[in-house]
């Protein structure tokens, strides 16, 4: 069906609304506004019948109502001066009082055709015809080509209607939407920043459960969480098509509402918003966010399957004190510091002595436990509890590839290669959208020195997760431990652009720069990153190294001894490579030794480093090798 309204035409068929035969752009919920004011032209509307037709009853502000009927306005050429086509009606609410007429698609098919077809004839007409223009039955050609024309008409115009009014999603191009962290608008805004920030994650992972939608995952949503200017984001994802964003307030009295708006970021279009109600210790909250992946996958004009429709209505636990422990543990796992990720693993623990099956919580639990032992603590004493931690997830849920992921990168950092394969596979098949699944594939084939499988992997975790920090920094060692220098010079170039605040990109740049030989630039960029770091101990073993290469040994070796005044974790490995470009050479192997008793994740990359090339010939590294499985003869029997 087509209305006709002056001279806009609204397609209730193909969901456009057209002015001089051009579409017009409109929000989809301000096009089901125009249909029911004009299916209800004969009477006035109030607002709350607007509220519950419309909206279906959802919580809508009255502010969101008057834009919505402002845009209705503008799109059929009226505004609130003229009041021509949708009028307020004091007290009461509004009624729609332009003339309509309704035009079956048919009919508006054929007219189009028929126009077209006379200007076919015309032209045929205007041709000049000879005898030879004659079938074999004496019929002028005429006639057939009439026809003949007609048909080539209809097939054309049939293809372009199906091409140009097919959808993103039905031509298989998913767009890419971006939830950034919600803002906090409230005088006691670090009350609810762990609520903020779980609520985003919680609508992202439950939007990223809808197999029609591409959505950014939280690691690189969150880079965007002290800067959501668009210009950034799409100078940092400039494949983004749509961005989520929202603002948690309270009110004077304590209320909290989160207001979301849904916008096209390419063209600044308003898809959607609305204003949710939450109320403390309840609930609700999970029903909230069940019912943002609804409106937004309806507003992105998604379907949803019915299982992911079920999925999405499963609260994480009905205990919310559980939850309260486990919002709070997220918050202090973001922060990233060895006494936040502590703190965090205590509050998991909270929330799953609350509840036993509280599944969220056990994932968070390994995943800080992994955090600790690639980060802060020797890996030997921290491993059994990643891997302890993992086991409970999967004793809960056993296809839970989230934890699969969690527990493969482990098994990884700690060379348990045949189990790393296995789990990473595993986690794979049941769900190839995380991204962390294939960062650990990446180090896997870096262990190996599989340079295509490094590349390939790397390649994919990166387009999974654009702005992931460990995919950034795992990623740059993985290419210039295999000696793909130049390729990790663009990578960490890369990275650093990306994560300006961070000193690990600068840190790892700093040495491919002078394993390349660019002395100079590596200092620069290491003196950078242990500034931004804070002078920390691993930071300033990376500076030792650029200086120690650089032929400014007395440097090197001061630095060498601030770090050991830090009581902090430092792996032996990158301590061993700093001796050996000092050339001091007595303890090289008792620091690799050490790495070994210590389970050092470092040893990954000990196969194929190329700052080991003056000790890789001596039988004393050949041990080493086999030690950690990486020799000649075990990785023929599991090297992919």
């Amino acid at each position: 069906m087509l209305y006709q309204i002056n001279n806009r035409e609204v397609d209730i068929d193909l969901y456009q609304i057209r002015y001089d035969e051009k579409v017009v752009a409109v929000e989809p919920k301000v096009f089901d506004l125009i249909v029911y004011f004009i299916n209800h032209r004969d009477r006035v509307i109030s607002r709350a019948e607007l509220f519950e037709q419309v909206w279906e009853g959802r919580t809508v502000s009255d502010t969101s109502l008057s834009n919505h009927i402002k845009s209705a306005r503008k799109v059929l050429g009226d505004n609130g001066e003229l009041q021509c086509v949708i009028k307020t009606v004091r007290s009461r609410g509004y009624q729609f009082i332009a003339e309509v007429q309704c035009v079956t698609s048919n009919e508006k098919f054929l007219e189009h055709s028929e126009k077209n077809l006379s200007d076919g004839d015309h032209n045929l007409h205007s041709q000049p015809l000879d005898s030879s223009q004659e079938n074999t039955l004496g019929q002028p050609i005429q006639g057939r080509g009439k026809a003949f024309f007609f048909v080539v008409f209809i097939f054309l115009l049939f293809v372009t209607y199906k091409w140009t009014n097919t959808s993103n999603e039905e031509k298989g191009e998913k767009g890419y939407l971006l939830v950034v962290p919600f803002s906090i608008a409230s005088n006691h805004s670090e009350n609810w920043r762990a609520l903020s920030d779980q609520m985003t994650r919680e609508i992202i992972q439950n939007l990223r459960k809808i197999s029609e939608l591409n959505v950014v995952p939280p690691p690189s949503s969150f880079t965007f969480k002290s800067n959501k200017v668009r210009s950034h984001i799409k100078t940092q994802l400039p494949n983004v098509d749509y961005v989520l964003d929202g603002v948690l307030s309270e009110s004077k009295s304590g209320e909290l509402r989160l207001t979301l708006e849904l916008e096209n970021i390419k063209s600044g279009e308003l898809l959607w918003d609305g204003d949710f109600d939450i109320q403390k210790n309840n609930h609700n909250l999970f029903d909230i966010q069940n019912n943002i992946a609804s409106s937004v996958s309806e507003s992105l004009k998604v379907i949803m399957l019915d299982k992911e429709k079920f999925v999405l209505t499963k609260a994480p636990t009905s205990n919310l004190k559980a939850y309260d422990s486990y919002v709070q543990g997220q918050y202090q796992l973001s922060l990233m510091t060895h006494d936040s990720v502590l703190h965090a693993i205590k509050l998991f623990n909270q929330a799953i002595e609350l509840d036993a099956k509280f599944e969220a919580a056990y994932i968070a639990k390994s995943d800080a436990y992994r955090v600790i032992m690639v980060l802060f603590d020797k890996p030997k004493n921290i491993l059994p509890k990643v891997i302890s931690a993992a086991l409970d997830v999967l004793a809960i849920n056993p296809d839970s590839a989230q934890v699969m992921s969690h527990l493969g990168i482990a098994y990884v950092h700690s060379w348990q290669w045949e189990k790393a394969w296995q789990m990473l596979s595993m986690a794979k098949n049941r769900d190839p959208s995380i991204a962390l699944t294939e960062l650990g594939f990446t180090l896997y084939y870096a262990a190996m020195g599989n340079v295509a499988g490094v590349k390939r992997s790397l390649n994919k975790a990166s387009n999974l997760d654009p702005l992931n920090q460990e995919i950034a920094e795992w990623g740059m060692w993985a290419l210039m431990m295999n000696n793909e220098i130049d390729a990790a010079i663009k990578w960490g170039e890369e990275k650093q652009q990306q994560h300006p605040n961070n000193p690990y990109p600068l840190l790892s740049l700093s040495v491919a720069k002078y394993i390349k030989g660019n002395f100079t630039e590596s200092i620069n960029l290491a003196e950078q990153g242990v500034a931004l770091s804070q002078r920390e101990a691993f930071p300033l073993i990376l500076l030792a190294q650029s200086y120690a290469r650089a032929g400014q040994k007395n440097k090197a070796r001061a630095l060498m001894t601030e770090a050991q005044t830090k009581a902090q974790y430092v792996c032996p490995y990158e301590t061993a490579i700093t001796n050996i470009l000092l050339d001091d050479t007595d303890d090289i192997f008792p620091l690799l030794e050490k790495a070994i008793d210590y389970q050092s994740n470092c040893l990954i990359f000990s196969k194929n480093d190329p700052r080991l090339h003056l000790i890789r010939r001596d039988i004393r590294f050949t041990e080493i090798l086999k030690k950690i499985g990486l020799d000649d003869e075990a990785m023929a029997e599991y090297s992919r």
